[in-house]
């Protein structure tokens, strides 16, 4: 025997109003409080919406859950998950440690390149950023 909600063919009245509906024959809350909008407008209390939804869709719904909907609806965000969404204010990254200071000689293998000298600009570059460095680069050059 299945457990759950059994499947309800829609009635004929249920294919009268459309809107609102899913495929099953249920009722939309979120779609139904959108179409609300779009005909009374984004300034539309959520009394008046609650008013529109009883008498269109026959559908008791608390105001503040209609407050929440509006909301999310009119800042743009009902068709995006929690991932997709950017944070409001970015992070500030974290500040980066000073590279420890050595003498010229520590670490030099024949004139080339160290360790400590990579992570010394990996370290500029996070602070200063690419083309700062580049810049500085250059005129250390001439």
């Amino acid at each position: 025997m299945p457990r759950g909600i059994p499947n309800k063919k829609p009635d004929a009245q249920d294919q009268e109003n459309g809107a609102g509906k899913t495929k099953g024959g249920r009722i939309n809350k979120f779609q139904c409080v959108r179409d609300a909008l779009a005909e009374l407008g984004n300034d539309a209390t959520p009394k008046d919406i609650q008013d529109f939804l009883k008498r269109r869709f026959d559908l008791d719904m608390n105001t503040k859950f209609i407050g929440t909907y509006k909301g999310t609806i009119l800042r743009g965000k009902s068709g995006q998950s929690g991932i997709m969404r950017t944070p409001a204010v970015a992070p500030a990254p974290a500040p980066v440690p000073a590279p420890p200071q050595a003498s010229p000689q520590v670490g030099r293998t024949n004139g080339g390149i160290s360790v400590e000298d990579i992570q010394a600009v990996r370290a500029l570059l996070g602070r200063i950023g690419a083309e700062a460095v580049k810049e500085l680069a250059e005129v250390l050059a001439q």
